[in-house]
């Protein structure tokens, strides 16, 4: 982040690492520094501005009508938003560690307040222990807490990524948000998800110059070709969202299909 191009609006505490910018037609949280965690589009809050956080959204694919969604991660709530916005029947835990996070989402970034969403102050792997032993069952449960060194580490750990597999409904969905730099054992990683949901596992690399990438765990699997059946799903997504959710479609299909090229993919 350079402060000569954009006006900064907030910083939090030495603890929580929050600095909060407004820059050009965009609203920034950057965490711990200059690691972009949310983006909001001043005229248009609810939109998915960040392609991690619309990548993230290929989940509805497939599962198109969620009734009830853990995060674990909120960030400036974009996910959220989108969300309350979308599916306006569901409900939607959110797991926050760090308060401060919380307060600059509703100050900030438009967070709104609804009884369909319950944000509870807690680590991720214990709200997930949590609800397991409960004996909830979520639709959709997406992963996107990082630091500036990555995925929070106690969120890879294999333990409480099967405690996330077990957490899933009968056809749930699970995504989580990894980057993709070296060093940052992206392979490990998924190979571990993929020993934990089988031929249920997709990844979604984005662009060379954004490092994210996005893990799907399945628990019904949607292997090869079978993924381009979807194609009209991701048409009417991209009509009521703004979201190429077709492109998105594409690569998974080449990313997931070795051997497979853009000249091989069906139209």
């Amino acid at each position: 982040m350079d402060d000569t191009y954009c006006r900064i609006i907030h910083r939090g505490s030495r603890d929580s690492g929050i600095t909060v910018t407004d820059e050009g037609c965009r609203r920034n949280l950057y965490l711990d520094g200059d690691t972009l965690q949310s983006s909001m589009l001043l005229d248009d809050p609810d939109r998915l501005d960040l392609e991690y956080s619309q990548a993230m959204m290929c989940s509805l694919l497939f599962q198109p009508a969620p009734g009830k969604i853990l995060l674990v991660g909120l960030g400036g709530g974009s996910l959220v938003k989108f969300l309350l916005a979308f599916f306006p029947e569901a409900r939607i835990d959110v797991a926050e560690i760090n308060p401060e996070v919380v307060k600059v989402a509703r100050q900030y970034f438009m967070l709104p307040r609804s009884e369909r969403l319950l944000i509870t102050p807690a680590p991720g792997e214990a709200f997930v222990a949590d609800r397991l032993a409960a004996e909830d069952r979520y639709d959709l449960l997406l992963l996107d807490a990082f630091d500036d060194d990555g995925p929070a580490r106690a969120l890879l750990d294999e333990q409480f990524l099967s405690n996330c597999r077990e957490l899933l409904a009968a056809g749930g969905i699970f995504a989580m948000n990894l980057w993709n730099r070296p060093g940052d054992n992206f392979p490990a990683i998924y190979d571990t998800l993929a020993t934990l949901f089988g031929k249920g596992t997709q990844k979604l690399l984005l662009t060379e110059a954004n490092t994210n990438a996005i893990v799907f765990g399945m628990t019904k699997p949607v292997q090869g070709k079978k993924l381009m059946k979807l194609k009209p799903a991701a048409r009417e997504l991209s009509r009521r969202t703004g979201i190429n959710f077709v492109r998105m479609l594409r690569q998974l299909y080449w990313q997931n299909n070795p051997g497979t090229s853009a000249g091989g993919q069906p139209r």
